[in-house]
């Protein structure tokens, strides 16, 4: 009996805090999203990474202090790494962009990894599955420097080149909701 009381209790109570738009908390990975006012704090700061704690707060009904509170503990948490400025490299003379896949071997891998400095033309770099184990992301000043770098690479590995014509996508964000 006592079970059953119980048990008409938790649902009662959990259809009353449906009703009243209380969200429950969902797990990714290894941090747990409060509720969907931090799911809109995430979406907002993607949009515009300079918007206000006040600004946000006026967005999802929350003091400055309280939206503060709850993006200090999203960048406690590693959801948020940073914030970025993206520059147009073109204006800065680096009028050549480059995808540059290579294969390197087991040998070759962490003395490339190792040399990843030594390349300031480099915006990414990301291991891949594949015959090709990464995929570099270049901004050059012209073909000149790019077979510069190209032959620099193949110290290292087997690269293969695509230059880009043109981004059609950039903008940076996660999907917060599966």
């Amino acid at each position: 009996m006592l079970k059953w009381i119980l048990r008409r209790g938790i649902i009662a109570i959990f259809l009353f805090l449906q009703m009243k738009n209380v969200y429950f908390s969902i797990k990714t990975n290894d941090y747990m999203l409060r509720d969907n006012l931090d799911r809109k704090i995430l979406e907002l700061l993607q949009k515009n990474a300079r918007l206000s704690f006040a600004q946000i707060g006026r967005e999802v009904a929350l003091s400055p202090s309280a939206v503060a509170e709850r993006v200090q503990r999203l960048e406690d948490a590693e959801v948020i790494t940073g914030y970025i400025t993206q520059v147009n490299p073109s204006k800065l003379g680096w009028l050549l962009s480059a995808i540059i896949m290579m294969s390197v071997n087991r040998i070759n891998f962490q003395p490339f990894i190792d040399t990843l400095g030594d390349y300031p033309e480099m915006e990414s770099c990301t291991r891949i599955t594949g015959k090709d184990c990464l995929i570099m992301k270049f901004h050059l000043r012209d073909s000149a420097h790019l077979e510069e770098v190209i032959n620099k690479l193949t110290l290292h590995g087997d690269p293969t080149t695509l230059l880009i014509l043109n981004e059609l996508k950039k903008d940076n964000k996660v999907t917060i909701d599966k």
